[in-house]
């Protein structure tokens, strides 16, 4: 056992800030926290403390807010951003209506309304894109989620979107459930024609795990959101799988091979360690909690080793990427926290699954082009230094297939393009993100947050907030299902003992 770090949590029963601290222990990170009112809390934070160690040598700071929203209960109490905040916004989630055609035993968000007064208006809606692009100036914001609720369900879905492009959103996509896009496929062709990506809940390759997370059989329904998919030429899915232990933890290398015999509709699969927040059973924490290592042992398990843990690398190292293929440009921040979330591309070939990363010196490459932009920004000498990695820390098997993305990409080019669609069209992006909840909470992964909630707030002004504070705290001082912030609630828990000032 070994000490790791101390920290900022909050009590899972009446949301004041604590102390809390990571620990080793057993070879697991353990955050340990006490609240003077209901006593010590343990959670694990990381299954894997090598690959914590490993995620953490990768950490990279963005630049700050220029327009710090100002902070007056204190950090996380009144996100906003507010100057503590070091990273950027890389992807803005609107929940655009809190109507849901689901009542999800596990859902974040409680959705489940069936009143449209709960849907935000377009006037809303284009006050908080706005106030996206200038509270994060003078980098632009391209990236855009649109969520609920169920988004589907508005007709209008359309022409948001169109709002979204116009205001200089290139990266957008539509969180959704399916069901309306399994119904109607001449909905589905009119957000084929907007040119989005969709983020599709996907549990399972089978009946069982949809029946304890959503509380129906959905998997024909999903089968059916594919065959329409492939009907109108759409081939932009994401699978957004909530994992939980004892549920579908099982088949997390079915759905891999899922994805992959899908190629021609799915290019992502997005892991989603479930949250215990919103409405899910908090007293099952110990039997369901799963952590981003525990997936990635997961996936080399039951892929028989062909994609293995070591192939996963901590999400910050985009950043890097970023800059590299943008030639040293710094025009978008893809900073985050190096314990949020972790990556892997792999390669579908032959019915086999060959992660990109065996043909990378990953950790060198980056060590070397981080120094690189430390050093020297003048462009003659990063391409030299890209081309000289790419010979001597890439394979030539996968650098003839990467030249063509480095040097047809323009500083200007939104990244998320250039991943998206240049790309060979065999490769799959095994993605997973780990959301916080009371329990596992860490201020310190919320203030390097690039995932940020569009809100209007009590004073009917535009407002972001970082995803897992929102969940954790703020969504609990809902006033309406407008999204509007009841600032008095949390004036209470900021009178609490042992807050953070």
């Amino acid at each position: 056992m070994q000490f790791i770090k101390n920290t900022k949590s909050i009590c899972p029963e009446d949301l004041r800030v604590l102390d809390a601290e990571l620990w080793e222990i057993d070879g697991q990170v353990v955050m340990r926290k006490s609240c003077p009112e209901h006593g010590s809390f343990e959670d694990v934070y990381w299954s894997d403390y090598a690959e914590y160690v490993r995620a953490e040598r990768f950490r990279d700071h963005g630049t700050g807010l220029h327009q710090p929203r100002e902070s007056k209960l204190g950090c996380p109490l009144d996100c906003g951003l507010c100057r503590n905040h070091q990273t950027h916004t890389t992807l803005m989630i609107m929940e655009i209506t809190s109507r849901c055609n689901l009542r999800c035993p596990m859902c974040f968000a409680r959705a489940g309304e069936s009143d449209t007064s709960t849907d935000l208006s377009i006037e809303q809606i284009r006050a908080i894109l706005q106030y996206t692009q200038k509270n994060n100036y003078p980098l632009r914001v391209r990236g855009v989620g649109n969520s609920g609720g169920e988004p589907t369900l508005r007709d209008d879905l359309p022409q948001i979107i169109q709002i979204e492009r116009e205001l200089g959103f290139d990266y957008i996509l539509i969180m959704t459930n399916g069901l309306r896009l399994a119904e109607d496929i001449d909905y589905f062709k009119k957000i084929r024609d907007v040119n989005v990506w969709l983020y599709l809940q996907f549990d399972g390759v089978t009946s069982e795990p949809y029946l304890q997370t959503r509380g129906r059989n959905l998997w024909p329904m999903k089968q059916k959101v594919i065959e329409n998919a492939r009907k109108i030429g759409y081939d932009k899915i994401a699978f957004i799988p909530t994992l939980a232990k004892g549920i579908n933890d099982h088949q997390v290398g079915d759905i891999i091979r899922y994805a992959a015999d899908n190629p021609d509709v799915v290019k992502f699969v997005v892991f989603q360690p479930v949250s215990f927040s919103g409405r899910i059973d908090c007293t099952r924490l110990k039997e369901m909690r799963i952590t981003n290592s525990d997936v990635a042992r997961l996936a080399e398990e039951q892929t028989g080793g062909e994609i293995k843990r070591s192939d996963f690398f901590t999400l910050p190292m985009n950043q890097t990427l970023a800059r590299m293929l943008t030639k040293g440009g710094q025009n978008h921040d893809f900073c985050v926290h190096p314990h949020c979330g972790l990556i892997a591309i792999v390669e579908r070939s032959k019915g086999k699954l060959d992660p990109v990363s065996r043909y990378i010196d990953n950790e060198r490459f980056y060590a070397k082009m981080r120094r690189v932009f430390e050093l020297n920004k003048s462009r003659p000498a990063i391409m030299w230094a890209l081309a000289v990695g790419l010979i001597r820390y890439v394979s030539p098997r996968l650098w003839l297939k990467l030249l063509p993305i480095l040097f047809m990409t323009r500083g200007r080019k939104s990244i998320r393009a250039v991943l998206t669609e240049r790309v060979p069209r065999q490769w799959l992006t095994i993605g997973i993100m780990h959301f916080m909840d009371p329990y596992n909470f860490d201020l310190d992964r919320v203030q390097n947050c690039a995932l940020h909630f569009g809100v209007i707030g009590k004073d009917s002004k535009p407002r972001l907030i970082p995803f897992c504070s929102m969940n954790s705290i703020h969504r609990l001082a809902l006033s309406d299902g407008q999204g509007e912030l009841a600032e008095e609630n949390l004036d209470i828990i900021a009178k609490a003992p042992e807050q953070v000032t």
